[in-house]
Order: structure tokens, then C-alpha cells, then sequence
């Protein structure tokens, strides 16, 4: 007869320990000093996952996405999980794994998806200063240099590859998830550096329309007429702004072999 007092599964002892104890953000989960046998497997992946939810809630609030409030609450939890997972005397890793799961879950809720819409508000601000800066060169073009129209037409360039970029960005990023949050917290820089890539691109690819350097047509439609049609204008930049990587590597192949042809 089995003993009614024994557990149904053996005791699994945590491979890990909190160093000192510290269970703050500067903690150290590292494995016992007197551990017998090799680290389960279970347990290493819980200590990895810990780490991970750590490095990803100190770089938000390294960025001030998320409060000081909220940073600690997101460590106790994680911190918790931890023991559960790999440091107490009766660890239960699957436990621990669902729970680092809805802690993931809340941090893209409450910290993730306001990221997303702060980089979107930044960068559809630089969209609209790429689009005024391609109203004023289209209205220099029409009016103050009459003698040279095609400026008028990449104006309107610069003004759809600026919504192109906006939109294909936004179709992309719209949607977030844990592994893809420290990509958004730079709004500084890399959205900058992105509109001026999208704009270079753009009056690249107007440029070698309008020298023939690549000639596209849609049945009767020629894009290399964008310096006389704002609307074919609008739409050269639109694509422009949506395909603008692939665009890239299409316009440096074309220009190495323009280059060298043989």
C-alpha cells in the first residue's frame, strides 16, 4: 500500500539560487555552488526566459515606456516566476513557464502597444514634414522655376513615398509582440534616419525613371511621365515608400551594371 503521506511526483530541487538572496533588478540567478548532476534542462530555459523579461523590462524603463511603478511590479512577478521555475526546494518548471508567459503578455499590453503608437506618432510626423517639404519644392517647381517643370514632379514624389513609407511601416508594426519590443523604444533617431533613406530612394528611382535608366509602363500608364502628371507623380513615390528595401537592392544592381555592362 502506498504511503498516503508521499507526493505523488518526486521533490525536483532548484538547480538555481538568487546570489544573497536579491531579488531586486540587479539580481543574479545563478546555479548552485553545491548542485549534484547536470542542470535540467527545464530549469536552464526558466532562468534564460528570466533574463530575458529582465533585459527587456530595464530597457523600457531605460526609455521611461514603463513607470518605476510598474518596472517593479513587472520584477517582483518575474523574480517570482524564477523561483517557482528553478530556485525553491520544489520547483515546477511548466508553472513557471506559463506564468513568464502572461507576464509577457501584460508587459506588451501595458508597455508594448503604447510603443507602438508612439513610434507611429513620430514617425507620421515626419511623414508630414517629408510631405510639406515635397509641397514647397513641387510649388517652387510649378511657380518660381517654370522653365524646369520635373521639379514640380518630384515634389509629388517626395509626397507619396512619405505616405507609402508611413503606411507600409504601420501595415508592418501594427501589431507587437514580446521579442519585437526592443526594436521600437529608439524614436529619436531611427525613424529619421528611415524617412531620409525612403526619400533618397524615391528621387533615385524618379531619377533613373526620368532618364530611362529603368522604364516601367502599366498598360498606357509611363512613369517616366511623373514630371507632367501629379497623380502618376504620387504614385511613383507610393511605391516608392512601400517597396523602398527591395527598391534599393534593385537600383544599386541596375546602377552597377549601368556601370559595367560587361
Amino acid at each position: 500500500m502506498p504511503d498516503p503521506q508521499q507526493p505523488d511526483q518526486a521533490v525536483t530541487r532548484g538547480a538555481f539560487e538568487y546570489e544573497n538572496n536579491d531579488r531586486s533588478e540587479k539580481f543574479n540567478l545563478r546555479p548552485r555552488p553545491n548542485f549534484v548532476g547536470q542542470i535540467p534542462e527545464d530549469q536552464r530555459k526558466i532562468s534564460q526566459a528570466v533574463y530575458e523579461a529582465r533585459n527587456v523590462l530595464k530597457l523600457l524603463k531605460d526609455d521611461k515606456a514603463v513607470s518605476d511603478a510598474l518596472f517593479q511590479e513587472f520584477i517582483q512577478r518575474v523574480t517570482q516566476a524564477g523561483d517557482v521555475g528553478c530556485v525553491a526546494s520544489n520547483v515546477h518548471p511548466k508553472l513557471a513557464d506559463e506564468a513568464l508567459e502572461q507576464i509577457r503578455a501584460d508587459i506588451v499590453r501595458r508597455a508594448g502597444r503604447p510603443l507602438v503608437y508612439r513610434y507611429l506618432g513620430v514617425l507620421v510626423v515626419l511623414a508630414l514634414v517629408g510631405g510639406a517639404l515635397g509641397l514647397i519644392i513641387a510649388h517652387v517647381g510649378a511657380h518660381c522655376w517654370p522653365n524646369s517643370p520635373m521639379l514640380a514632379g518630384y515634389g509629388y514624389v517626395l509626397i507619396g513615398a512619405m505616405a507609402g513609407a508611413w503606411f507600409s511601416v504601420a501595415a508592418v508594426r501594427w501589431q507587437i509582440s514580446f521579442d519585437s519590443i526592443p526594436d521600437y523604444p529608439d524614436i529619436y533617431l531611427e525613424p529619421v534616419i528611415r524617412m531620409l533613406f525612403v526619400a533618397f530612394v524615391a528621387a533615385v528611382f524618379a531619377l533613373f525613371l526620368h532618364l530611362s535608366v529603368i522604364t516601367i509602363k502599366l498598360g498606357n500608364l509611363d512613369f517616366a511621365s511623373f514630371t507632367s502628371s501629379i497623380s502618376v507623380a504620387l504614385l511613383v513615390g507610393f511605391i516608392a515608400g512601400i517597396t523602398q528595401r527591395a527598391l534599393s537592392v534593385q537600383l544599386t544592381a541596375r546602377a552597377q551594371k549601368f556601370l559595367d555592362p560587361g
